[in-house]
C-alpha cells in the first residue's frame, strides 16, 4: 500500500516536471523563439549619425517659409551588407522604387537607352566628364572607352550578371554612387530619401532577404509657401566637386547642403550639428540595445526681411500681367508686349535696405525641381533665371530722376525754370534728331514746362537738353553715386553688376563716344544696363534724401530652442548723394504728379489711391520689343517702401503699374476702394 502511494507521488512529480519542462520549451521556442534566435546570433555595435534638422526660414513677421518634417530614408549599412547577394537586393529595391515612382540617387552620366551614351558631350569640360575621366584614370582603364564599354567594365567591377541592359545600367548607377560616396562600415549609404510609407512597409516585410538595408527617420525640408523660390533656394546632396572644400568644415560625402538662395548664403547658420547613436545590433540589423546617444543640435532659424504676403501678392500680379501683355500686344501693336518674356519686381524698405519683395517671373516649384529640371532648363522663358539680380535692362525713363538731380545740383537748371519743348530735338541736326513720344505719335509738344512737369509727363525733349548740358562724364558720375553699374552686395549668389554709359567705358573697348549719344544716355538708353534690385535701391536712395543702404535679405538669426536673437543685421550705409531741399522737392513733386495728377503717366492706376504715391514709367528699346519699367514709392511725406517693376520686352511702361499697386496693397494692408487720398500720405479708413 505504501509502495503504491510512493509510485503515485513519483508519477505526479514526473508529470508536473514534464508540464514545467514542456511549458518552458513552448515559451522558449514558440513564444520567444524569434527573440532568442536573434539573441543567439552574433551581435555587433554600430554607431550611426543622427541627422540634425536645419534651421527654419521665416519671413519678417515670423511666418514660416521653410521648415522640416520627419521622413523615411532607405540606408545601406556595411556592417550587415551581403556583398555576394548585392545584385538581388539592388534589383528588388530598384524595381520597387521604379514601380512606385520613387526617386533614388543615381548620378552615373550614362543614358538608359540602347545604345548607351554619355550624358555629356565629349570635351565640354563638365563636372560629369571630369568625374568619369578621373574614375577611368584611377582604375587604369582605356581613356578612350565608349559609353557602352564603360558600362561593361562597371558591370564587371560590381559583379553585375544580368543581361538586361537597362537593369544593368540602373544597378551600375547605384553601385557607382555607393563607391563614389565611400560606402563603408564607417560611412552608411543613403539610397533614397523621403520614401513613401507603403514602400517602407514592403521593405520591412522583406527585411530578412534584404540584409544591410535599413529604414531610418531623417529630417527633410518642407516648404510652407510656393512663392520665393529664387530667394529661398534648395538643399541637395553634396556634389563631388564641392566635397574637397566642405570636408574641411566637417561635412560627410552623404550630407545635404544648401545649393542656392538663402539655403546657400546662410548655410553656416542653418546647418545643425549632427548627433550620434551607438547601438547593439544583430546580424540582421535589428537593434537590441542603445549603448550611447548624443542628440543632434538644431540649426539656427533665419528670419528674413521678406514680407511673405507682399511676396505672394507680387508673384500673383506678375503671373496675371505677363500673359495678358502678350495677348493684348497681339491685338494692339502700338502697345507692344506681344513678346513679353518674363518680369521682376523688387520692393525695398527705404529706412533699412531690407528687401520686402524679390520676385522673378516665371518661377518654379522648388519641391519639383529635380523632377522638372530638364523642362525648366529648356523653357524658353527661363524660369530658373532670377531676373531680380541676374537680369540687366536699360532703365529707360526711370533714369530721368538722375538726369534731373544732376541738372539741378550742377546748376544747369533751376526748379522753377521753364523750358520750351518743341517735340523734335535739333541741337545735333541733321545727324541726330530724336523726338518726344508725344510728338512722334500725335505731332504735339509739351510746351513750356519745368523739371517737375517734365517728370510728370516724361518729356524726352526736356531731358535731352538737360543731359546734353550736364555732359556724359557728369551724368555717368551721378549715376554711379546712385549705385548703378555696381553690384548691390545682396547675399544670394548670381548678382550681376550691370553698367553705366560713359565715355571711359566706351574708350576701354577701343570705341568712340559721340556727343549725340549723350541724349540717349540722359533718358536711360545707350549703354546703361541696370538690374531690378539696383533700380529699386536707387529709388530708395533718392526718396531717402540721398542715403543709400546696402540691400539685404537677413533680418536676424534666432536660437531655435529659446528664440533668443543671436545675430541681427544692422543697416549699412554704402552711399550718399548730397542734394538740396529744392532739388529733392522738385523731383518728388514730379514723381507724385506722375502717379496722382491727371495727365501723369500712371494716373490711371494711382489717381484715386488711398496713399500718396510717387511713380515713374519707363520704356526702353531692346531687341524683341521695348522693355516696360515702373518705379514707385510711398508715402510721399515719409517714404517707407520703394518698388521697381521690369517686364522684359513688355512694351509700354504705362501698362505695368498695377504690379506696384498690388505690392502697395499688401504693404498697407487693405484694399482702398473706399479710402480718401490725402497728399500728406496719411491713410484714412
Amino acid at each position: 500500500m505504501q509502495n503504491s502511494k510512493r509510485i503515485w507521488v513519483l508519477a505526479a512529480a514526473a508529470f508536473l516536471a514534464a508540464v514545467v519542462f514542456f511549458g518552458r520549451l513552448y515559451f522558449l521556442q514558440i513564444v520567444s523563439g524569434e527573440d532568442y534566435l536573434e539573441r543567439s546570433t552574433k551581435r555587433t555595435s554600430r554607431t550611426v549619425t543622427v541627422a540634425a534638422p536645419r534651421g527654419e526660414i521665416l519671413d519678417r513677421f515670423g511666418r514660416p517659409m521653410v521648415t522640416n518634417r520627419m521622413s523615411f530614408s532607405v540606408v545601406f549599412d556595411a556592417t550587415t551588407w551581403n556583398k555576394d547577394g548585392r545584385e538581388g537586393v539592388l534589383t528588388y529595391l530598384v524595381n520597387l522604387c521604379d514601380g512606385a515612382g520613387q526617386e533614388y540617387i543615381d548620378t552615373l552620366p550614362l543614358t538608359f537607352s540602347s545604345p548607351v551614351e554619355f550624358t555629356f558631350a565629349k570635351g565640354d569640360g563638365s563636372s560629369d566628364e571630369r568625374a568619369v575621366k578621373e574614375y577611368i584614370k584611377d582604375r587604369k582603364w582605356d581613356e578612350n572607352l565608349t559609353a557602352d564599354e564603360f558600362l561593361t567594365l562597371l558591370a564587371e567591377r560590381f559583379d553585375i550578371k544580368t543581361t538586361d541592359k537597362v537593369l544593368c545600367r540602373k544597378l551600375c548607377g547605384v553601385c557607382y554612387e555607393m563607391e563614389m560616396r565611400g560606402f563603408s562600415k564607417s560611412a552608411p549609404y543613403t539610397f533614397a530619401r523621403d520614401v513613401d510609407r507603403t514602400l517602407v512597409t514592403k521593405i520591412k516585410e522583406h527585411s530578412r532577404s534584404l540584409p544591410g538595408v535599413l529604414i531610418e527617420v531623417e529630417p527633410i525640408r518642407e516648404y510652407k509657401t510656393k512663392s520665393a523660390a529664387h530667394i529661398l533656394g534648395r538643399v541637395d546632396i553634396i556634389w563631388r566637386e564641392e566635397y574637397a572644400e566642405l570636408r574641411k568644415k566637417g561635412y560627410k560625402m552623404t550630407d545635404m547642403v544648401g545649393k542656392d538662395g538663402i539655403e546657400k548664403a546662410y548655410e553656416h547658420y542653418l546647418r545643425g550639428i549632427d548627433g550620434s547613436k551607438t547601438t547593439e545590433t544583430t546580424t540582421t540589423g535589428k537593434t537590441t540595445t542603445v549603448l550611447y546617444e548624443e542628440p543632434p543640435k538644431l540649426g539656427q532659424n533665419c528670419i528674413l526681411t521678406i514680407d511673405l504676403k507682399m511676396q505672394e501678392a507680387a508673384e500673383a500680379a506678375l503671373a496675371e500681367l505677363v500673359p495678358r501683355l502678350r495677348a493684348e500686344g497681339k491685338t494692339n501693336s502700338r502697345w507692344g508686349g506681344d513678346n513679353a518674356k518674363g518680369a521682376a519686381v523688387v520692393a525695398i524698405d527705404v529706412k533699412t535696405g531690407g528687401l520686402l519683395v524679390s520676385a522673378s517671373y516665371p518661377t518654379y516649384d522648388i519641391t519639383q525641381y529635380k523632377k522638372q529640371y530638364n523642362a525648366l532648363f529648356n523653357d524658353k522663358y527661363l524660369p530658373l533665371f532670377n531676373r531680380t539680380i541676374q537680369g540687366a535692362f536699360p532703365p529707360g525713363s526711370t533714369f530721368k530722376m538722375i538726369t534731373a538731380v544732376a541738372g539741378l545740383e550742377e546748376n544747369i537748371i533751376a526748379p522753377e525754370e521753364k523750358m520750351l519743348t518743341t517735340g523734335k530735338y535739333m541741337y545735333y541736326a541733321p545727324s541726330t534728331t530724336p523726338m518726344c513720344d508725344i510728338f512722334r505719335q500725335y505731332g504735339k509738344t509739351h510746351g513750356k514746362i519745368d523739371v517737375a512737369e517734365a517728370l510728370k509727363v516724361s518729356c524726352n525733349y526736356f531731358f535731352y537738353d538737360v543731359g546734353r548740358r550736364v555732359g556724359i562724364d557728369n551724368l555717368a558720375a551721378w549715376a554711379g553715386r546712385f549705385g548703378l553699374g555696381e553690384k548691390t552686395g545682396i547675399e544670394i549668389p548670381g548678382e550681376v553688376s550691370g553698367k553705366v554709359a560713359s565715355r571711359t567705358a566706351r574708350e576701354e573697348k577701343g570705341k568712340t563716344w559721340y556727343p549725340g549719344e549723350t541724349l540717349s544716355a540722359a533718358i536711360g538708353q545707350s549703354d546703361t544696363m541696370v538690374t531690378p534690385i539696383q533700380l529699386a535701391n536707387y529709388i530708395a536712395q533718392l526718396v531717402n534724401r540721398g542715403v543709400r543702404y546696402k540691400p539685404h535679405l537677413l533680418k536676424s538669426v534666432r536660437n531655435p530652442d529659446t528664440n533668443e536673437e543671436t545675430e541681427k543685421t544692422v543697416p549699412e550705409i554704402v552711399g550718399r548723394v548730397d542734394m538740396s531741399e529744392e532739388t529733392y522737392r522738385a523731383v518728388i513733386e514730379g514723381m507724385h504728379a506722375g502717379a496722382q495728377e491727371a495727365g501723369g503717366t500712371s494716373y490711371s492706376v494711382f489717381g484715386t489711391y488711398g496713399v500718396a504715391v510717387g511713380g515713374k514709367t519707363g520704356s526702353a528699346q531692346a531687341p524683341g520689343g521695348s522693355h516696360a519699367l515702373y518705379v514707385a514709392f510711398a508715402p510721399i511725406d515719409d517714404p517707407e517702401v520703394a518698388i521697381a517693376v521690369v517686364v522684359e520686352n513688355g512694351g509700354q511702361g504705362s501698362r505695368i503699374p498695377s504690379v506696384a499697386k498690388a505690392v502697395f496693397d499688401a504693404y498697407f494692408g487693405a484694399s482702398f476702394e473706399n479710402d480718401v487720398r490725402l497728399n500728406t500720405g496719411v491713410l484714412i479708413r
